[in-house]
């Protein structure tokens, strides 16, 4: 080495795969450089690393960062399409495994232990213990939110019609009093 000093990684020197005047998305949210993003651009060589599809006939088009998080780890696994990354949350627990997803199980976890950032044996015994110790996510699990029914404004046009004037001056927004005048001055 000549003793050269090489530029810190900054949003402003990771921009090569942006927008002009933008920073790469891979180095805001999961920290890689642009050039780790072109090794694991290399490794994926196009293809989903789970399933082997083609970019191009990914559901979008386009290959996402696959990423572990949890138990105070975070590394890039790989770049896989929208439906792996389903299966690879299924390996994950944070969703539970189906029919059509089971079958996957043993290839997502020999990708998983191929992990782009290279992880060591130590930190995938951590994560193994935190997947192990998820509960998979379920939809009935999910706490039931009240929905908030639309106020029912009984008008009785038998009586005042004073009274219903009142009633649908105060239930009703200008535009649909607007409305309700034309719809009662068209003759037809």
């Amino acid at each position: 080495m000549t003793g050269e000093i090489l530029p810190v990684p900054n949003r402003r020197t990771e921009t090569r795969h942006a927008t002009p005047g933008n920073t790469c998305n891979h180095f805001q949210k999961y920290g890689m450089t642009c050039d780790d993003f072109d090794r694991l651009l290399s490794r994926a060589a196009g293809r989903c690393e789970l399933c082997e599809t083609p970019e191009g006939e990914t559901p979008r088009g386009a290959l996402v960062i696959d990423h572990f998080q949890g138990a105070g780890l975070f590394f890039v696994r790989g770049l896989i399409c929208d439906r792996c990354n389903s299966v690879m949350s299924r390996h994950d627990r944070s969703a539970e495994w189906g029919p059509s997803s089971l079958p996957w199980a043993d290839r997502a976890r020999s990708y998983h232990l191929a992990a782009f950032e290279r992880p060591t044996a130590e930190e995938f015994e951590r994560a193994d213990r935190y997947i192990a110790s998820r509960r998979a996510y379920k939809v009935k699990d999910r706490p039931a939110v009240p929905i908030a029914r639309p106020e029912t404004v009984v008008v009785r046009l038998d009586r005042s019609m004073t009274v219903a004037a009142d009633k649908l001056r105060r239930h009703l927004t200008d535009r649909q009093r607007a409305r309700l005048v034309a719809l009662l001055s068209n003759p037809e």
